[in-house]
Parts: structure tokens; sequence; C-alpha cells
């Protein structure tokens, strides 16, 4: 018997399990977005480590790149209507931002009873 022989079986049936349990989330994450999004996908991203351990570079037709702004275990679609790293944009408007000021209205002395804003 070969030395991969039963072992290289074993890690065979894993890797296809692990590539065909991924393929089926991407594949889940592109449908997702092209049910949702008006916008077309332009490309599924991968944090590098998922990108390598996945190791291909076109999938259902989109480019696969790696992108060190996914979290590992997760994909992005990306299109031109993304919102990728809008938070930190909304979180710098707001930081910048000057509270509304609104006049004071500082009473000057007792109501009067013939005053209509009293």
């Amino acid at each position: 018997m070969p030395a991969c022989g039963r072992g290289g079986a074993r890690y065979a049936d894993r890797v296809s399990q692990f590539a065909a349990k991924n393929l089926a989330a991407i594949k889940a994450a592109v449908d997702a977005h092209n049910a949702d999004c008006p916008v077309p996908a332009n490309a599924i991203l991968l944090n590098p480590i998922d990108h390598e351990l996945i190791g291909f570079d076109e999938l259902f037709g989109l480019p696969v790149l790696a992108d060190e702004r996914v979290p590992t275990k997760r994909v992005r679609i990306d299109c031109d209507g993304s919102a990728f790293g809008i938070e930190d944009e909304v979180a710098d408007a707001i930081a910048s931002e000057q509270p509304a000021q609104q006049p004071m209205v500082i009473p000057v002395g007792p109501a009067r009873e013939d005053d209509p804003t009293a």
C-alpha cells in the first residue's frame, strides 16, 4: 500500500469537506447579496489566511481577493454600492459634529398676568 494510502484518503476527505462547506457558505453570501442588493457584485473578499486555504482566484464568475479588513472565517461581497468601511466614516463625522446650540431663555422677573407669553 502506498505511503499516503488510508491516511491520504482521510486527508483528502477532510479537505474536500472543508472546501465544500466553505464554497457553500460563499455561494450563500453571493446569493444573499444578489437577492438584497440592486448593485451587482464585483468580487468576493476573504481574509488572506482564508484566501490561501481556499486556493481559488475566481468563484461563480467573480474574482476572489485577499483583504486583511475581512475577519477570518468570514466572507464579504464587494460591490459599487458597498458600505465597507463606512462605520469609520460615520464615527469620524459624528465626532466632528458640533452640538446644536439653542438660545437659552432666562426669565428676568416674575411673570405678569397681562403678558400673553407668561
